[in-house]
């Protein structure tokens, strides 16, 4: 049984502290949901029309044709509910170009003479001729590594179960309970493992694949097969992460079953070809920075609260946060700016799936170029993964499991901004929401993890931060389109934010005791 049975905090219960209002404004003040004008919230149709725009052309990649529409639909959005001073910060950089699942027609595997299909090349991996590379195949074994120079290597992660329960035996503040889905009212298992969700094996068996990377470049390799334990549906159009600067030889994902077969291949050496064809192509990234203007603004008295997220990734919600924070923005925007206590300042990042991600591209971090655009930020607030469905394994495919999936709140570790958060989730029904305030012992005396997420820059800066994600699973691949997007999840997350940052724009921060937190990278991450 997991922590999460134990202590389930039903509608109502255990909210206590919250700001009192300080103006009439509805949605500035009192965290209460009818505070809330219900016609400022994104509608489950706007959000749903915002993700077609995203979802036209695939992939938000960084510098790719599908980013730069959804940047500038995301650009112009801003401009229509108020926001100022917009600008780019801009920079060059290089990117992998080949086709997108379910378009194969750029790569191609074919082992002991047979054709082996593919979910997928390897982020940022070489690229071959349309001869691909002929090499033996050679199985890694970790206890005893073989010469893997000029051969290709057929590697298949090994479960690491303390990385797949990271979260499901971490402990929390408050749990809101788990929910049937889509029609909401029928029973719904309450152990956060209890439907085999295919969450923690994807995140496991994805790192994996990018470690692997890492440790094996300077052997020199001809090439490399990820053969998952996933299944096909689990592992179709799934990308690096996380994701590797780029490497010198060509690498792709087979599922379980066709992994199995090259395993068998490469435990007689047999004679394997791998293409990747592309090209690498200059193209340009960009941060987008906005602000909402408050009554202040543009005086040494104003103060900001920064929405923060990252826009690029490979699925329809992996990167969406700049929807769920166009929704905060959305909402204020309907406030005069004379009654808006604090400015809002977006942050957009576009390096989370660059190559080499964040680590690799730190010099160009708009707060490095400018490092006093945070001197009027109070407070933080970040948004990610939203709107997201809990699969399982269904035969050869994934199916939803029938439950609402995991939200993660995150909030700083002073209790009146913990029950504010819990209050906003039981308010807007944000199911299974689980709230975490690490570095706190949790409601079962365990710790609560690390901070995971763009909101863990608030925390390491000991601002008042809230953060909230999904739990991701079926979103890490190109597959994960339209077709998995929850929009009563998405409207619901963006309410629950949008009485939070009610609460930080009247709240009297100088009260609250926020901690700082231990600077430690969570496993995977950056």
């Amino acid at each position: 049984m997991t922590m999460l049975t134990r202590r389930l905090v039903l509608g109502g219960a255990g909210a206590a502290g919250i700001t009192a209002c300080t103006t009439s404004s509805p949605g500035v003040g009192q965290n209460s949901r009818a505070q809330l004008n219900p016609d400022w919230v994104v509608s489950e149709a706007e959000a749903i029309a915002w993700h077609e725009v995203k979802d036209e052309n695939g992939p938000t990649l960084t510098g790719n044709a599908s980013w730069r529409q959804f940047m500038t639909f995301l650009e112009a959005k801003l401009r229509e509910y108020g926001c100022v001073d917009i600008h780019r910060s801009s920079w060059s950089f290089t990117r992998l170009e080949t086709s997108l699942w379910p378009d194969d027609s750029s790569w191609s595997l074919t082992s002991n003479d047979r054709a082996v299909p593919l979910c997928n090349f390897g982020a940022n991996c070489g690229l071959t001729g349309p001869e691909g590379v002929t090499a033996p195949l050679v199985m890694w074994d970790p206890d005893d590594p073989p010469d893997v120079a000029g051969k290709i290597v057929v590697f298949r992660p090994q479960p690491r179960e303390a990385l797949r329960t990271i979260f499901a035996t971490a402990d929390y503040e408050y749990a809101t309970p788990y929910e049937s889905w889509p029609r909401e009212g029928a029973p719904a298992p309450q152990g956060e493992d209890a439907t085999g969700s295919i969450s923690p094996a994807v995140w496991d068996e994805m790192t994996a694949t990018s470690d692997f990377v890492r440790d094996i470049a300077d052997a020199e390799p001809a090439g490399v097969i990820f053969a998952m334990n996933l299944n096909r549906g689990a592992t179709e159009g799934l990308y690096t992460f996380r994701v590797p600067e780029h490497y010198g030889f060509p690498s792709v994902y087979v599922d379980r079953l066709n992994g199995d077969a090259v395993i068998a291949d490469a435990r007689v050496n047999a004679i394997a070809t791998l293409r990747v064809e592309g090209a690498h192509v200059d193209a340009e990234a960009y941060q987008l920075i906005a602000y909402l203007p408050g009554r202040d603004y543009g005086s040494e008295h104003d103060e900001q609260i920064q929405l923060r997220t990252h826009t690029d990734g490979p699925s329809i919600s992996q990167d969406n946060g700049a929807f769920g924070l166009l929704g905060l923005v959305k909402y204020y925007s309907n406030i005069p700016q004379s009654e808006r206590p604090r400015s809002l300042f977006v942050e957009l990042d576009c390096r989370h799936f660059m190559p080499g991600a964040e680590r690799r591209w730190a010099h160009e971090d708009y707060f490095e170029k400018h490092p006093h655009a945070r001197d009027n930020v109070v407070a933080l607030i970040a948004m990610e993964h939203l709107g997201q469905i809990e699969y399982v394994e269904d035969g050869d495919d994934i199916a939803p499991s029938g439950r609402s999936h995991a939200t993660w709140f995150y909030a700083s570790g002073d209790q009146v901004m913990i029950d504010a958060a819990h209050q906003a989730a039981i308010d807007h029904q944000v199911r299974s929401a689980i709230i975490r305030s690490p570095g706190r012992e949790g409601a079962n005396g365990g710790s609560q993890g690390l901070w995971y997420g763009m909101s863990r820059q608030g925390a390491l800066l000991q601002l008042p931060t809230y953060g909230v994600q999904g739990d991701l699973g079926a979103y890490w691949a190109f597959s994960g389109g339209l077709n998995r997007f929850d929009a009563r999840s998405f409207t619901r997350q963006v309410a629950a934010f949008a009485q939070l940052t009610g609460f930080l724009m009247t709240a009297d921060l100088s009260t609250l005791n926020v901690p700082s937190i231990e600077h430690v990278t969570p496993q995977g991450a950056d």
